[in-house]
């Protein structure tokens, strides 16, 4: 009898030690597929947090070497910048430059860096010519402004229609920073309600739902 009994607390502490996956002994094959995708999991989120540190000192690299620099010595640094990315691998100049470009623009966010503007006798010029303009314009209020353009546009005659275009265009100058400072604005809002709403969603509850469902509604009046 009590070689029966033992024979049974065998068998229940030999099922009990038995993993089991929907009901049924797990598969050898099923552990090791998942524990290799967390093997690859690691290592890419570990390759990806060296290459996020790595970008983050190059970055400060790239910024100690283009700040206060004139267009041309820019330039030139841009020029040796996408060959490095040629000599490692980037198949054309124009990939090279997309680094460069998302480089820069990282700097630009991160370290505050104003791009140098060209100094070519064209670009000079044009400057020159827009500062003339604006100098015109200047005493007048855009409500000024724009009735003025109405007034030129309803005299239909070819100097009043030119002269129509440079007020419109000195009233598109004037509104492009508020432009520019509301598109900046909407897409940190943008962020943080992405960033809020992943949190949200991970919560998996009948709140989450709800809140995710009101902020939805909202959006879409």
């Amino acid at each position: 009898m009590s070689k029966s009994i033992s024979a049974a607390v065998a068998a229940v502490v030999s099922a009990e030690s038995v993993d089991l996956f929907q009901g049924e002994p797990v598969n050898p094959s099923l552990v090791e597929t998942l524990e290799q995708l967390g093997r690859e999991y690691w290592a890419a989120e570990d390759a990806r947090s060296v290459a996020e540190k790595s970008l983050a000192k190059c970055d400060v690299s790239l910024f100690d070497h283009v700040k206060g620099l004139k267009y041309p010595d820019f330039m030139f640094v841009r020029k040796l910048f996408v060959t490095g990315c040629r000599d490692k691998g980037a198949e054309t100049d124009e990939a090279a430059s997309k680094v460069w470009e998302r480089a820069v623009g990282r700097i630009v966010n991160s370290c505050g860096f104003v791009r140098p503007k060209s100094e070519s006798k064209d670009a000079e010029r044009i400057a020159a010519k827009r500062a003339e303009e604006a100098k015109k314009f200047e005493a007048k209020s855009d409500g000024m402004l724009i009735e003025e353009k109405a007034a030129l546009v309803a005299k239909g005659d070819t100097k009043s229609l030119k002269a129509a275009q440079a007020v419109a265009k000195e009233l598109e100058r004037r509104e492009k920073p508020v432009t520019e400072a509301i598109v900046k604005d909407c897409a940190a809002l943008r962020d943080k309600l992405v960033a809020r709403a992943k949190e949200v969603a991970k919560l998996g509850t009948e709140d989450s739902v709800k809140l995710l469902t009101a902020a939805l509604f909202v959006m879409s009046e």
